[in-house]
């Protein structure tokens, strides 16, 4: 067997054209374009040919894994990548899996908006260009009680552009036990230094207090506090209040900003879970502005929300970096769907999967019974079904240890392998089903199957158990 990257290797390695003309690509010649073949072709013999392929030892060795490695590759990229699955970690805010679920009214008006032109930025009276959002932005003061408010692409963006916004370098004033990590690596302290801002650290991880911020403050600096979404510092622990960090911007003519994180417009507490601050309470303590997810507690698609006084808010918009980081008209028409349904609505969690589960609106243990009911006679001897009691969670670094009570639907089976390759096979599906693996047991948390999938679930089940090898055997 000659060498990889040898020069006989080398001399075996096959031509595109030579590759493309195996019998396995005449079928997609006829009913297909060229060009994709081609140049997956070429990136595998690319591979080949760097010996990192593992293929060999021959011209027809070569050939054979190459026409193999195209058909696998292709047929992911045109049936893989992003497509629903049915969500039974019992995670509500599950990152992974995109956060929150939108209800029908804001997914029929994102539909809408897909599918027709609209009124985007079109004063429709005067026939007139407008700005952006701006309807959304007058439906988020409501909400937020603040004088004006904008909406961008996330809120990591938000904060840049309060970073960037303000004389360069504009001096941001943060306690160093709120310098948080907010998911992949993304640090605060990086985005502040990267949208050109100096970052003034103050006080320690456990202890910050009101003198730390007026020791270094001065005018014009952004005095932001940082809500801990997703972690606690207990014990012995200080942090200045948000009513003192106000007191000094208001003396130093600095600027008050409580990045929220997740935002709250819903009485949690009164659901039976922690409280969160209220983002009309906040904005009524004096802050120049908060910002928060959209994606979130608020139920909606993935946005940065900005409320503000009017001042704080007009200097964001004269930014040139807004531009980079607008929404577009499906985020606007669902987000004012939702917003609407705070407002307007008898009850946000009528037409709001997401508010409904983490508030507990969901009949989880009957549902998982009657799953269990359908699942239970053709489970097969090699499982056990259950319903057992379980906690879901809100997740997306929102209401830190909170948990929702709700039942799963448990799949016992003979050991901790074989639950293991059960939820891989149940991953696996055209529909994939994640759930959660404790010990032996498979594990469905309902809170976060959508009533509307339970037959989803009793299938993939049914069909993913039956194909099972029996215990023991590989």
């Amino acid at each position: 067997m000659p060498a990889p990257r040898s020069p006989e290797f080398l001399r075996a390695i096959p031509s595109v054209d030579e590759v493309l003309s195996h019998p396995a690509f005449v079928g997609w010649r006829q009913t297909h374009p060229r060009f994709p073949w081609a140049r997956m072709v070429r990136l595998l013999l690319e591979e080949v040919r760097g010996g990192t392929s593992g293929a060999g030892p021959d011209r027809a060795a070569l050939v054979a894994w190459t026409v193999a490695r195209a058909g696998e590759r292709i047929e992911r990229l045109r049936l893989g990548g992003q497509a629903p699955v049915l969500n039974g970690t019992g995670v509500v805010l599950h990152t992974n899996l995109g956060r929150a679920v939108i209800g029908e009214r804001a997914a029929q008006a994102a539909t809408r908006a897909m599918r027709g032109y609209v009124s985007l930025e079109v004063d429709v009276e005067s026939g007139e260009r407008s700005h952006r959002a701006q309807t959304l932005e007058e439906l988020l003061c409501l909400l937020t009680g603040a004088e004006a408010a904008m909406v961008v692409n996330n809120n990591a963006a938000a904060i840049y552009l309060v970073a960037s916004s303000f004389s360069p370098p504009g001096r941001v004033i943060v306690s160093r036990g709120e310098l948080v990590e907010i998911g992949g690596s993304f640090r605060l302290p990086e985005i502040l230094r990267d949208a050109a801002a100096e970052v003034i650290e103050i006080g320690t991880t456990n202890r910050t207090y009101a003198a730390d911020y007026e020791r270094v403050a001065r005018a014009d600096d952004v005095l932001l506090k940082v809500h801990k979404s997703n972690y606690e510092i207990a014990g012995f622990a200080h942090e200045a209040s948000l009513a003192e960090i106000v007191a000094v911007a208001r003396e130093r003519a600095c600027h008050a900003v409580f990045d929220m994180g997740s935002g709250a417009f819903f009485d949690f507490a009164g659901a039976g879970l922690s409280a969160d601050r209220d983002a009309a309470a906040v904005m009524a303590s004096g802050v120049d502005a908060i910002t928060m997810s959209g994606d979130k507690l608020l139920g909606g698609l993935q946005a940065g929300i900005v409320a503000g006084t009017r001042a704080f808010v007009d200097r964001l918009k004269q930014n040139p970096l807004r531009r980079a980081v607008r929404v577009d008209k499906v985020t606007v028409a669902a987000l004012q769907e939702i917003v609407r349904s705070y407002l307007f609505g008898e009850d946000p969690r009528r037409d709001n999967p997401s508010l409904a589960m983490i508030t507990g609106g969901v009949s989880a243990h009957e549902r998982a019974q009657g799953v269990a009911e359908r699942v239970s006679p053709a489970a097969g001897p090699g499982f056990r079904v259950s319903v057992a009691a379980d906690d879901a969670v809100v997740g997306g670094g929102s209401l830190s240890g909170a948990t929702i009570p709700s039942a799963a639907l448990v799949i016992g089976c003979a050991g901790e392998r074989e639950a293991t390759r059960l939820a891989r096979a149940l991953r696996m599906r055209p529909l994939p089903l994640f759930v959660r693996v404790r010990g032996d047991e498979v594990r469905i948390n309902m809170t976060t199957i959508l009533s509307s999938e339970d037959a989803d679930v009793v299938r993939a089940l049914l069909e993913t158990m039956a194909a099972m090898p029996a215990a023991g055997s590989d």
